[in-house]
């Protein structure tokens, strides 16, 4: 059941989705405390250019937030894989992106799967400071108040950070940092100037221990850390669609890349 009482912009449209067009899919996870629309801007641009697109609602999100601190990082695993498997038999082939722990989840399936032909990381949740004190604490506080910031944007989700929950997203962070050397698709990074929720090393870190041998990293400089919902939208757009179109062949030395690698 839904509490609005815990719930930013309770009105826009936070569930599930599957969109079918052609045979190219990407799938798209949401971050930690969102809910799809936190993707569904970039959903939308992506499916009216003809790719089958879709997203899960990962467990203990958009209902309520003691959901949240009764989920754990392997039950968001398995939504993002059943997802996965939903779009198998439409496409051909498959790429993943993800926004905040939503990309480490992108990041967990392609280990899984490697078949997928590459990876989107939007603001990826790697380093998050002070995260690990989730840990100590969530035996003892439920959830702290979120600063509410009124940013316009497109965002649903919960107005408190659930510490149990937190603590998940935690163990989920040291997994995929053990787990990096055996991830091997091309991946590209975008990341905000004005993200003031993930560590700026976040990007840097994952780019030099992945075992990818493709990996680009744009910086945006007016955007925040939903970079996929912010004013820079339309560039990340045109990267994917370039980076999709030539299935990461594109040559990285051409000027229409800008690639502040670390």
């Amino acid at each position: 059941m839904t509490n609005s009482n815990f719930i930013k912009n309770p009105h826009l449209d936070g569930d599930d989705f599957f969109w079918q067009g052609n045979r190219t899919g990407i799938l798209l996870i949401h971050g930690f405390t969102a809910t799809t629309a936190e993707v569904r801007l970039l959903a939308k641009k992506l499916h009216e250019e003809g790719f089958t697109v879709a997203a899960p609602l990962l467990p203990g999100h958009g209902t309520d937030p003691e959901d949240l601190n009764r989920a754990t990082w392997p039950m968001w695993v398995e939504k993002v894989k059943q997802f996965y498997e939903k779009l198998i038999p439409h496409c051909d082939r498959i790429y993943v992106g993800g926004e905040s722990m939503g990309g480490l989840l992108a990041l967990e399936l392609a280990r899984q799967h490697p078949e997928i032909r590459g990876l989107f990381l939007f603001a990826p949740a790697l380093k998050v400071k002070n995260l690990w004190l989730t840990r100590i604490l969530w035996p003892f506080i439920k959830y702290l108040v979120k600063e509410d910031k009124d940013d316009g944007l497109a965002w649903k989700g919960y107005t408190v950070q659930p510490l149990r929950g937190a603590a998940e997203l935690h163990k989920l962070q040291k997994h995929i940092w053990r787990n990096l050397p055996k991830i091997a698709q091309p991946v590209v990074i975008f990341t905000g100037e004005n993200d003031t929720t993930i560590a700026p090393q976040s990007a840097g870190l994952i780019l030099e221990k992945i075992g990818s041998k493709v990996k680009y990293h744009f910086h945006l400089v007016n955007s925040g850390h939903c970079v996929i919902l912010d004013r820079e939208l339309d560039e990340i757009y045109d990267h994917m669609l370039r980076l999709i179109e030539t299935d990461f062949t594109k040559d990285p030395s051409s000027p229409t890349f800008k690639l502040p690698l670390p």
